[in-house]
């Protein structure tokens, strides 16, 4: 039992402190005027408005404390990142500022207050410090780890990296929290060299082992590949080198005899021999390697002799065989620039059908078979589009093929509402049809064009039409007059289909609808008759 007073009493203090001081802050705040409810009178000795400023930074000081007492370093407490006795000697502080307020000693509370704050935010920061170090305890462990398959080779670089890394860990454990830092981002430092160097000798060593094999010096390659894994274990190069090592040892004598063919160009030997040996090793990884090695330098020389038999046809004015030995050095290795040589190639080959397509072309577009015209200009473009003039003759024959199928839809539109008596469409459909009228129509178009034309000129004058009622029906003529009562109206209208109403109470309303046009009766009569 004697084991817990302390704390007990600690926990206590610390928080009768955070109750009160919120009390202490609104004294503050109050200016002076009255102190905890006991009559004492708070006044600041001072003169003019200095008074004044020394109260407001007094109380921004006090909710300052009042803060990191309440809030911060509670929460600190609560996850056990400070002390009881911490919190014990700050509230102590706290209170003596509240007790030196009380009394009117307000440099006394400034002092006190001033105490709290500067230990709160030491404390705070030094906790800063320890997230810090305990976050780079986890990655520096982590880079260790991933670094370790080098401790074999660079056993002292490595051994002082964990030797540092250790002594930061024993300052994180003793809360020296700087000094921890400072070791673990030495740790760091260390393993970043010693990756870097790790690395450049790697390097170096590949490039010894891969010109040693290229040698066919065996024994250094394999030395070569052997030191870059004890430095790296894992490294794919160095394993991939050892094999082709393996794989030489017995047949190197047999390999130099495949170099010596392939360097004088005896590339179809070398493949022969090549053949044989796999025959014997059919596994063998650099023989299958070496055959793809012959296989490049053969294609190559066929692409070379292809080319040079193009260049002679070329020369030779054999078009076709040109084609042919271009078409075959493409096959082997394709470029743009002997793409852009082959269409020349073609184009030559195809320049009689090129002048035959542009002449049917013009003759057709002549004789307005706009469709036909279209579909030579568009084979021509497919196989010569630098040529101009089978570009021009394309549009101009899609031009006028989309003018004429325009000018044929269109009088045809306007013939048929000719026939409904729709007489302002088919005027608008006229009119399109002659904006996009072709300079060259069939006869028989010509022919309806002009019916069209006599027809709507006979039908652009307004006729009289007489309309009859019994002056008890509503008659009105959509868009033309509303519902009125008459014995009989006389209207001037321009040629059209309209609608005329007629409604009376207790009686069927009636529609009708009536051609107006220059040879249609000129009377009608709209009288409701029928009873409901």
């Amino acid at each position: 039992m004697t084991h817990n007073k302390k704390p007990v009493a600690l926990v206590a203090i610390v928080l009768i402190v955070l109750m009160v001081l919120p009390v202490i802050v609104l004294m503050v705040s109050k200016g002076g005027d009255s102190a905890a409810g006991n009559g004492a009178n708070i006044s600041i000795p001072a003169s003019d408005h200095t008074g004044e400023a020394v109260n407001y930074n007094l109380r921004q000081l006090a909710e300052r404390a009042e803060k990191l007492l309440s809030e911060d370093l509670a929460a600190a407490l609560r996850k056990g990142d400070v002390s009881l006795d911490f919190m014990a000697e700050l509230s102590k502080d706290a209170e003596k500022a509240r007790d030196a307020l009380a009394a009117g000693k307000l440099e006394k509370a400034e002092q006190y207050y001033n105490s709290v704050v500067a230990a709160a935010d030491a404390q705070l920061g030094a906790l800063i410090v320890a997230e810090t170090a305990r976050a780079l305890d986890e990655s520096t462990y982590a880079e260790l780890t991933r670094l370790e398959y080098l401790k074999t080779a660079f056993e002292n670089t490595y051994r002082e990296a964990v030797e540092t890394y250790n002594q930061g860990l024993r300052d994180l454990n003793a809360a020296n929290y700087k000094e921890s830092v400072d070791r673990f981002e030495m740790t760091g430092a260390i393993l970043g060299d010693l990756e870097g160097r790790s690395i450049q000798q790697v390097g170096g060593m590949l490039e010894v082992a891969n010109a040693a094999l290229a040698k066919l010096d065996l024994a250094a390659a394999r030395s070569a590949f052997e030191k870059v894994l004890q430095i790296e274990s894992a490294n794919t190069a160095a394993s991939d080198g050892l094999l082709m090592v393996s794989s030489l040892e017995g047949i190197a004598a047999e390999v130099h005899g495949l170099k010596v063919l392939q360097d004088v160009g005896e590339l179809d030997e070398a493949l022969v021999q090549l053949e044989a040996l796999l025959a014997k090793h059919p596994n063998n990884p650099f023989l299958l390697n070496e055959r793809k090695v012959i296989d490049t330098q053969i294609r190559a020389r066929e692409f070379k002799a292809a080319l040079a038999l193009a260049t002679k046809a070329e020369a030779e004015g054999d078009s076709l065989a040109a084609v042919a030995a271009l078409e075959a050095a493409i096959a082997i290795r394709p470029s743009p620039e002997l793409n852009e040589r082959l269409i020349e190639l073609k184009v030559k080959a195809k320049a009689a059908r090129l002048k035959v397509l542009l002449e049917d072309g013009y003759n057709a577009l002549k004789a307005g078979s706009f469709d036909g015209a279209r579909q030579l200009y568009r084979e021509a473009v497919a196989l010569a589009p630098e040529s101009k003039e089978a570009r021009t003759g394309l549009e101009k024959a899609s031009s006028l093929y989309l003018a004429n199928i325009r000018y044929t839809q269109n009088i045809t539109s306007a013939a048929k509402y000719l026939r409904e008596g729709r007489y302002p469409l088919a005027a608008k459909f006229f009119n399109d049809a002659m904006t996009s009228r072709p300079s060259n129509v069939p006869p028989s178009q010509m022919e309806e064009e002009s019916r069209l034309r006599v027809e709507l000129a006979i039908q652009s004058q307004q006729v009289e039409l007489h309309v009859v009622s019994d002056k008890k029906t509503y008659v009105s003529m959509i868009g033309v007059f509303a519902p009125e009562r008459f014995k009989e109206k006389d209207q001037k209208l321009y040629p059209d289909v309209y609608k005329l109403k007629g409604s009376r109470k207790g009686y069927r309303s009636i529609e009708i609808e009536i051609k107006v046009d220059t040879r249609s009766s000129k009377e009608i009569e709209v009288i409701c008759t029928e009873k409901q």
